[in-house]
């Protein structure tokens, strides 16, 4: 292949839906970083950076905003959660913890390795666990 057309496919830039771009523009000021990716004919896919946390969204292609998932540290989640954890989990097999907001509700979720298996846990905002996820 032609070091031209290399180029051409290196630098290929998604074309987004426009009223999916509105929506993003409007729920996510000043985000950076930003790069998209469309799911398939319905739904749109963006990752990017926003008061400084790496993060997810995904919006369908009426701009209509279905989820965002925050990557978060532990000190940024809700006490009751903070508790819950002191009580029911091992820190040390702790691997990444996201903030899912969805527009009818809002949950943590949490990835665990014990050395044998990785646990995904899902938590509500007032520490009570909702799902657990064997992977």
């Amino acid at each position: 292949m032609s070091i031209s057309l290399k180029r051409l496919f290196k630098y290929k830039k998604t074309i987004v839906n426009p009223l999916v771009q509105r929506s993003f523009n409007l729920k996510f000021p000043k985000a950076t970083h930003i790069f998209w990716q469309q799911i398939d004919v319905f739904k749109w896919h963006v990752n990017f950076r926003w008061k400084k946390n790496k993060c997810t969204a995904l919006f369908n292609s009426e701009g209509e905003w279905l989820e965002t998932v925050t990557l978060v540290s532990l000190d940024k989640i809700p006490e009751r959660l903070q508790l819950t954890l002191d009580e029911k989990t091992n820190k040390e097999e702790l691997r990444q913890i996201y903030h899912v907001q969805t527009p009818d509700r809002s949950l943590y979720e949490l990835n665990l390795n014990n050395g044998r298996y990785t646990f995904r846990l899902l938590y509500d905002l007032s520490g009570e666990i909702i799902g657990k996820f064997i992977l």
